[in-house]
């Protein structure tokens, strides 16, 4: 997991990134397809909410790998659609779009699970550098070792580990017994091209997930989550975002009028020889 380089408090989605990159993966070639092998697209879980779409600048289409509900590519739209979908809690997935980017795959996950037996008694207790927290208590069977406890959720097979310090393999068995857990609400922001490594040269790897002009590379790859944990279950979601760029943007159409005094040059293009050169003050039209 991507936790042993992240530091501090954090949270963040292992499932959406993959989904995100797949979606990518399957739409790609050359050392694209090869850098995200890895990403396959994960089976979906019941319980949790998913939602992908794709967001394109005007002048590009979706290729025929892409099979997303698409968009434009306008902030706006993208951060509604990032807090519709994650009820609320990714209000905003991107801050900016820069000028090259031409395409972003948005992907968002949504969880809201209870309990199978809800905490009670939550009272001040100490927490390690961080003085007095809201310390839950719940008391039953559950999977546990020394140091580490699984909790399940009341529905779709799901469960809640923690272990002390970083996490590692235990031998778990199931005992009666009594967990003290602190109620807790973590949000992150995470550029996780730069954990990933995955800045790649621009070219045709990603032609057959986005048509248009330009080379084509990956840009960024944002996620924002947020997960809230209390009495009653845990809330969580995040919204992933894979930006694309173009090397060379399609420029708006020019239109310029030679209407003053101008100089030229005939020349031979792979040489630059000029062959004949002038310039133009007076323009007569040639009678002959």
């Amino acid at each position: 997991m991507l936790l042993d380089q992240l530091a501090g408090d954090v949270v963040y989605s292992p499932y959406g990134l993959q989904r995100a990159l797949s979606v990518v993966r399957e739409g790609a070639t050359g050392e694209t397809r090869r850098a995200l092998e890895a990403f396959t697209m994960p089976p979906e879980v019941p319980g949790v909410l998913s939602a992908q779409a794709a967001w394109l600048h005007a002048d590009y289409r979706p290729g025929p790998k892409l099979t997303l509900d698409t968009g434009p590519l306008e902030l706006d739209a993208i951060n509604a659609w990032s807090s519709e979908k994650t009820h609320g809690m990714v209000p905003r997935i991107l801050e900016e779009l820069s000028a090259d980017e031409i395409a972003v795959i948005t992907d968002a996950e949504y969880l809201k699970a209870r309990w199978r037996l809800p905490f009670e008694g939550t009272r001040r207790a100490p927490f390690e550098g961080a003085g007095e927290v809201d310390m839950m208590t719940v008391e039953g069977r559950f999977e546990h070792a020394d140091d580490a406890i699984r909790l399940p959720y009341a529905e779709h097979d799901l469960r809640f580990a923690a272990m002390l310090g970083e996490w590692h393999d235990v031998e778990w068995r199931r005992g009666q017994g009594t967990v003290e857990l602190p109620r807790f609400s973590t949000t992150s922001s995470l550029e996780l091209d730069r954990l990933l490594g995955l800045s790649l040269e621009a070219g045709h790897d990603l032609d057959a997930l986005i048509e248009g002009p330009g080379l084509k590379g990956l840009s960024r790859i944002i996620q924002r989550a947020r997960v809230d944990v209390d009495e009653e279950g845990t809330t969580a979601a995040a919204t992933t975002a894979v930006t694309m760029r173009a090397v060379s943007m399609p420029l708006d159409p020019f239109h310029i009028v030679f209407d003053r005094p101008f100089t030229w040059v005939i020349e031979h293009a792979p040489t630059g020889t000029a062959l004949f050169a002038g310039r133009v003050v007076h323009p007569t039209s040639r009678r002959d």
